[in-house]
């Protein structure tokens, strides 16, 4: 059985994956101009996944912990922002 905390980061996880990879998608398609708009949001986005991870590490959840970092780690490798 999941506990709630489990449901609860999970639910909160895809939430701003989601919206992280929609701003990086219209930073794509804006041929990677920076607007400043866009990459506030971006850094909100990981900056709310890292917290994620760090609350499931708290929580005991170290194989979600783990998605989470693959999560962040794929959007700096494929996508090139070192600042995530």
């Amino acid at each position: 059985m999941k506990s709630a905390a489990f449901e609860h980061l999970l639910r909160h996880f895809r939430t701003n994956k989601q919206s992280l990879a929609a701003e990086i998608q219209v930073f794509i398609d804006n041929g990677s101009l920076r607007d400043s708009t866009n990459m506030m949001k971006i850094a909100k986005y990981s900056g709310a996944l890292d917290c994620l991870y760090w609350q499931a590490l708290g929580n005991d959840l170290t194989n979600f912990a783990k998605g989470i970092r693959r999560t962040l780690e794929k959007a700096k490798t494929h996508h090139g922002f070192e600042g995530v």
